[in-house]
């Protein structure tokens, strides 16, 4: 099934996931918040879905213009739907794909578990860089395959903070049981790659710093580059 067919199929399925009620999802969005230095901002959320991200940032960050962009129709008809009932003024919609993004003045960019459906990383985020202002940022928080160091590291991590490290593996669970079925069976193909590599690919495509947010789950970060 192609990406923005199965989006279209189960976007309100997808809303009613409510993933922020996970900890790892919480954690992930969260994080990616704390990236965005500006209280007033020009900030676009590519994948944004149902836009829980967008919303987030709208409220959190009342003097910025979020744009929330995503290739599905029907997850832009439900983010829209639900912008109209919370009456937040500071937030629009569109239907676009990230490999064409055309928008001037951005400050932040930003992507909750989405850029995995991304093919060509390379060209996307070489396209970004640009678009940003000076000191602006790229911000993914995202699904990866994790390199077996990376992995190494976060077992450590785990090690510290083992009953953290408990709930977070389940959120996740809890987090799998909450999909249907036919939404595990038909979701699209993903292009994984490991935390470390997308940082490289941000720092070829001209940020001038990377950073890794690493979670207690090893599939999960926040990756940043910043433009300096």
């Amino acid at each position: 099934m192609k990406t923005t067919t199965f989006f279209d199929k189960f976007s309100e399925e997808y809303e009613l996931q409510d993933r922020y009620k996970y900890l790892f999802y919480r954690w992930i969005v969260q994080n990616i918040i704390r990236q965005v230095n500006r209280e007033d901002a020009n900030i676009v959320d590519i994948g944004t879905g149902t836009g829980n991200l967008a919303f987030r940032l709208a409220i959190r960050y009342p003097k910025s213009r979020i744009l929330g962009v995503d290739i599905s129709k029907g997850m832009i008809d439900e983010a829209k739907a639900k912008c109209d009932r919370m009456e937040i003024k500071n937030v629009r919609f569109k239907i676009g794909s990230v490999e064409k993004l055309r928008t001037e003045s951005i400050d932040f960019v930003v992507s909750a578990l989405a850029f995995h459906h991304v093919r060509n990383k390379n060209l996307v985020i070489g396209n970004i860089c640009p678009k940003l202002s000076e000191r602006g940022r790229l911000v993914i928080g995202d699904w990866f395959e994790p390199s077996a160091e990376y992995v190494k590291d976060v077992n450590k991590l785990r090690l510290r903070n083992p009953e953290l490290a408990r709930r977070f593996d389940k959120s996740w669970e809890e987090a799998l049981k909450g999909m249907s079925r036919e939404y595990g069976e038909k979701h699209p193909k993903e292009y994984l790659v490991s935390q470390t590599d997308l940082a490289d690919t941000m720092k070829n495509a001209g940020f001038i710093k990377q950073r890794i947010l690493k979670s207690l789950l090893p599939n999960f970060a926040v990756v940043v580059g910043e433009k300096r």
